[in-house]
């Protein structure tokens, strides 16, 4: 089984096999096939500090001799913690005690070459391509490569696809050998970037080359560690027209198969590589072309590669299906280029790390099968199993995508839209540009695997964001609550640092939203039956939704939901809507106050036949807040006078021109979504209503005069494009807090799903920034 998705570090393995050394303090490329891409000659930096663990395979008796001593000699010193620090440049023998080796024979030992940093230098990693080309070139090779060239090593100038968020590894490496330097894990390495022409691109502090540029940009790229600098590379920003050449670079995988001649060895296509190149013959990285399946059929994953990168699944073909000759014909299509790529191998139902299980009599292809529009396996459900241990081996690294629509639809109804969405005439605003930003580095902040959400409202000098958190392991049943403060508010850089908000006693759960007791308690009053296991019972779950800073009272509303999750259903049980507060200097821990006293649930203003807040905002010392919990996504209107925003008495919702204590004749005022944004754009003259289109990939606006309208039919405004699917979105909206000039700059977020994992909740919140014409 492959190890790449292993967190442990970089391990020494001795020259007869009797034992490893894990170089616990070290860091090192990491790869697919095996734990790290660091082998003999074990180079690494002078000034390093390790701190070897002992993994002994050859034992003189029975049992454990992994607490034998561990011995080195050479330009190294050990240290009062039993870890060690290589000096100086030359070479270091490590050496265990006798009771950790095979008997009778000379002790074992490795060699490590310790280098000096000014004499390796630092590389852009493709790191599919270095992979590939490692595991091609060993005597027993695990792949082969056909077609275009593998690029191992990026040259130190190449092209980037404005708009793109790339995410390349960087590695240390021995001139001419190319072996891999490992390198110290504290401190961090670091990525810096200067600016040689055009705007900035948009980057954030990693060790790895990441960034989206804009066209015409340049920047060059160094690598930072412990006091040392290395020249990367120089990236330009580019259009996708740039690109004039397409050709691709294909490889197979070798499996094991007792079926097999040569050895008992068989093959499947494994990878591709889309090499794009302009006029000048250089290098274009990112570019997203669409691959498809014109002969055969295989399942690619989407995440964890780039979109001109393709890791293939032979999940596609039922698994009594899979053996004998096979053919491939794989093409990858950008515009007017295309490039095919033919594979041919002997099928073998015999199972691999990237098929299902072959004996799983539930198979079903999965919904990312390459063969052309018609095929039933693209509606079919997720297989799952296999590519999810595919997505986590490749190393953790998302699928970054984002095509923005340029040319924006404003003034048209749209026709995904409920029929009566329309009537209300074309918004009084529209886009001239929005020019994607990537990413908001998020997921950073904690162990969080996807945050959702995203309101935002500004405290004085701060921003407070509210997100609903989701572990790609437990999916949507494992919804939480979770809060993070910036005090950056010119998002042309992106945005930067976030600090997640976490309570002071380490032993509480560093919810936002804190639940009261007894409210976790819910079993028999919603299934049938006993819970035998906590995770199989129903849970409370409390959604932040929109947030109004009210400065005269010192205080920041927190309108949520509160609900209860299902683990084997999709939809929730609504239980009642309610406000939190939080103290304006944002100390402490938000507070539910009992706002119904003596009731069931004393902490909701609001029951489960309540309003569903998805939009609110501070006017005329009165807080606004929009339900869209209507059919359709149908929104009314309600307010309160601030001062009284936590008596359910003081809310009134607005009807035949009229505020009513009664929702029952409440005036529907558009169709929208859940979680949105409504603010008033100075540069407009107007309120704006941005979400996500219900039926469709796209953000969508409205506008209107006054909060009660008339609102405008809803227009398009952007439309997220992925080449090989669309992406589903949600909790689109803007941040009236980073608008610059007058409202003529707008900046919107969105979640974006990667399409290959609805089911497990994985996804990113895309930053946009808006020019309104």
């Amino acid at each position: 089984m492959f190890t790449a998705c292993d967190p442990s570090p970089p391990k020494m393995v001795s020259e007869r096999g009797d034992f490893h050394l894990v170089a616990d303090g070290l860091s090192a490329p990491r790869d697919l096939f095996m734990a790290s891409d660091w082998e003999a000659p074990y180079l690494v930096l002078a000034g390093s500090r390790l701190c070897p663990e002992l993994r002994c395979l050859a034992c003189p008796e029975d049992g454990a001799c992994d607490d034998a001593a561990v011995h080195a000699s050479g330009p190294v010193t050990s240290d009062e913690e039993g870890c060690f620090v290589v000096e100086s440049p030359g070479e270091v023998v490590w050496t265990v005690d006798a009771t950790c080796g095979t008997p009778g024979q000379e002790p074992d030992r490795v060699t490590m070459r310790v280098v000096d940093p000014d004499t390796v230098e630092a590389r852009v990693i493709s790191g599919l391509d270095r992979m590939v080309l490692r595991h091609a070139m060993r005597d027993n090779p695990l792949v082969t490569t056909f077609g275009a060239e593998w690029i191992e090593l990026l040259p130190r100038e190449f092209k980037v696809l404005a708009g793109e968020q790339i995410v390349i590894d960087v590695g240390l490496f021995e001139p001419g050998t190319h072996h891999s330097v490992a390198r110290p894990s504290e401190p961090e390495a670091a990525v810096t970037w200067t600016t040689a022409r055009g705007r900035p691109a948009i980057t954030y502090p990693s060790e790895h080359l990441e960034l989206v540029t804009f066209a015409g940009t340049e920047s060059e790229a160094s690598y930072e560690l412990a006091g040392h600098r290395w020249p990367l590379a120089r990236v330009t920003g580019v259009t996708p027209d740039a690109a004039t050449s397409l050709e691709l670079a294909g490889a197979f995988y070798f499996l094991e198969d007792e079926d097999a001649p040569l050895i008992g060895r068989s093959s499947v296509p494994f990878a591709a590589r889309a090499v794009a190149r302009d006029d000048a013959g250089d290098l274009v990285v990112g570019l997203p072309v669409r691959w498809s399946a014109e002969v055969g059929n295989m399942a690619f994953w989407g995440e964890g590669t780039r979109q001109d990168e393709i890791v293939l699944a032979d999940d596609c073909v039922a698994p009594e299906e899979r053996d004998g000759p096979r053919e491939l014909v794989l093409r990858a299509r950008h515009g007017d280029l295309s490039a095919d790529l033919e594979f041919t191998w002997a099928g073998t139902s015999e199972q691999n790390p990237f098929n299902l299980v072959a004996t799983d009599l539930s198979w079903k292809p999965p919904p990312t099968c390459l063969a052309p529009v018609g095929c039933d396996c693209r509606s079919a459900e997720p297989g799952g199993g296999g590519l999810l241990l595919l997505g986590l081996l490749l190393l953790g690294r998302r699928r970054r995508k984002l095509h923005v629509r340029k040319g924006m639809i404003a003034g048209t109804c749209l026709l995904a839209l409920p029929a009566g969405a329309c009537g209300g005439g074309p918004p009084s605003l529209s886009a001239a540009e929005a020019l994607p930003l990537g990413e908001l580095p998020l997921q950073r902040q904690g162990e969080l695997a996807t945050v959702q959400g995203g309101h935002s409202v500004a405290v004085g000098e701060r921003a407070l964001w509210a997100f609903r958190t989701t572990s790609s392991v437990s999916g949507l049943y494992g919804a939480t609550t979770a809060a993070a403060v910036i005090a950056d508010f010119d998002a042309r850089d992106g945005l930067h640092p976030f600090s997640a908000y976490g309570t002071a006693d380490e032993y509480d759960d560093d919810e936002l939203l804190p639940l009261h007791a007894g409210e976790g308690g819910y079993k028999k009053e919603y299934v049938d039956g006993e819970c035998t296991v906590a995770d199989d019972c129903p849970r409370v779950s409390l959604w932040p939704g929109p947030m109004v800073h009210d400065p005269e009272r010192q205080r920041v509303l927190i309108f949520y939901r509160k609900v209860i999750q299902f683990p084997d259903r999709a939809d929730n049980l609504q239980v009642g809507s309610s406000i939190a507060v939080w103290r304006d200097d944002l100390g402490g821990r938000p507070v539910r106050p009992e706002v119904a006293e003596g009731s069931a649930e004393p902490t909701l203003l609001f029951g489960a036949d309540g309003p569903r807040f998805a939009a609110a905002l501070a006017e005329d010392e009165h807080v606004h807040a929009f339900d869209c919990g209507g059919r359709k996504g149908a929104c009314t209107l309600l307010r309160a006078p601030l001062a009284h925003a936590l008596e359910r008495d003081a809310w009134r919702w607005y009807a035949d021109g009229e505020w009513s204590p009664s929702p029952r004749r409440a005036d529907e005022l558009f169709d929208g979504a859940g979680a949105m944004s409504v603010h008033f754009n100075a540069h407009a003259g107007a309120y704006v209503a941005v979400y996500a289109n219900r039926e469709e990939p796209a953000v969508v606006l409205r506008t209107a005069p006054a909060l009660t309208g008339p609102w405008s039919d809803a227009a398009e405004l952007v439309r997220p494009r992925d080449p090989q699917a669309e992406p589903r979105i949600q909790d689109a909206m803007l941040h009236p807090e980073l608008a610059r000039d007058g409202g003529a700059v707008d900046y919107l977020t969105y979640f974006e799903a990667f399409p290959s994992s609805f089911a497990y909740g994985g996804g990113v919140l895309q930053l946009v920034e808006i020019h309104w014409e």
